[in-house]
């Protein structure tokens, strides 16, 4: 679009028309798409009711971990989660990183947010969360 503009304004109109990508309307979008409230999604990854709702605001940066288990939550696949972290300002998953590479297994196996906490644990990595939480 940009190459085939005649004009700098005709090459920004796309932008004028349309929302930049952010974090919370990504999670909103993708929330809406996998049918899931925010009720069900707080009860999945067991995050506390008003702090969800101050990310779902924006008055709240949640942490990398935090917004994984929303990604398990949401059960996203490997190039949603890694769109969802970018988005937040977060690393995307490298598999050559030890911790992220468990994760990516968790996600391409379609294990929950538990099931890739106990792996976590297993493989002798830092969990996405205390166990019980």
């Amino acid at each position: 679009m940009i190459r085939s503009s005649e004009t700098f304004a005709e090459a920004m109109a796309y932008h004028n028309e349309h929302v930049e990508p952010s974090f919370t309307n990504e999670l909103y979008e993708l929330m809406e798409h996998k049918q899931l409230a925010p009720k069900r999604v707080i009860a999945l990854t067991g995050l506390d009711r008003s702090y969800f709702y101050h990310i779902l605001s924006g008055k709240k940066h949640p942490g990398r971990s935090v917004v994984l288990r929303i990604c398990f939550a949401l059960q996203l696949d490997l190039s949603e989660t890694n769109r969802l972290l970018k988005l937040s300002g977060h690393n995307e998953l490298y598999p050559k990183i030890r911790h992220d590479a468990v994760l990516i297994f968790a996600i391409e196996k379609n294990m929950d947010a538990d099931e890739a906490n106990e792996l976590l644990t297993k493989s002798g990595e830092e969990p996405l969360y205390a166990a019980g939480v």
